[in-house]
């Protein structure tokens, strides 16, 4: 059974050949740093409007390099839910994540604070109520980037930033994440990037007769 104290020392140590433990990490995380701009829109309708998360909406093919190991991670799909309240954020394994046992599958709903004027991230996971952050924490932007900080309930010198890129040349999202230990940022051990994810292929009529 993995506990809070195993996957955040697991994380600690960063050890190239763990890939459950980069893995564990990114899904218990879409997380970041403090920047001064915050570029929601502010309106008089009540509803959460933001163009970056805008570009989010859709469907996604997620891959990622950590420690210099690829993995096919699942799929990612985003829409806005409540109200347009939220951005609902989805994502979906395909494969089955050692020690887990199981599919990798989070729930992420980002939302913003008019007053606070800063982004709130509510996170469910596999995880459960064990979740490391208590499956909440704050974000702020910076132009076409969300960077999330992530901090340890158990672990109080070390806090997880994650950076959401979007690349408008390129239409797709690129996640970079590393660790912070008393301060002193560490190597980036996750690469993640987002493509829209193919179009079905429609089926071909059967070439049967009657068919």
């Amino acid at each position: 059974m993995i506990t809070l104290e195993s996957a955040i020392a697991s994380a600690k140590k960063s050890i190239p050949g763990n890939s459950v433990a980069v893995l564990l990490t990114f899904f218990c995380s879409l997380t970041a740093t403090v920047s001064v701009a915050q570029n929601a829109k502010d309106t008089n309708d009540g509803l959460f409007h933001d163009d970056l998360l805008e570009h989010f909406v859709g469907k996604w093919s997620v891959s990622s390099v950590a420690h210099g190991k690829f993995f096919e991670q699942g799929d990612l799909e985003a829409m806005w839910v409540m109200n347009h309240q939220y951005l609902r954020i989805q994502l979906q394994g395909m494969e089955i994540v050692p020690r887990l046992g199981i599919p990798i599958e989070v729930v992420y709903f980002v939302g913003y604070n008019h007053n606070a004027k800063r982004y709130v991230v509510h996170e469910l996971s596999g995880f459960g109520g064990d979740h490391p952050n208590g499956g909440f924490c704050y974000a702020r932007r910076d132009g076409n980037a969300l960077t999330l900080t992530h901090k340890f309930a158990a672990s109080a010198d070390t806090v997880m930033v994650q950076r959401f890129t979007w690349k408008p040349d390129s239409v797709s999202w690129r996640m970079v994440s590393h660790l912070e230990i008393s301060g002193k940022a560490q190597e980036p051990f996750l690469d993640l990037k987002a493509i829209p994810a193919a179009p079905a292929t429609p089926k071909k009529p059967s070439e049967k007769s009657g068919e």
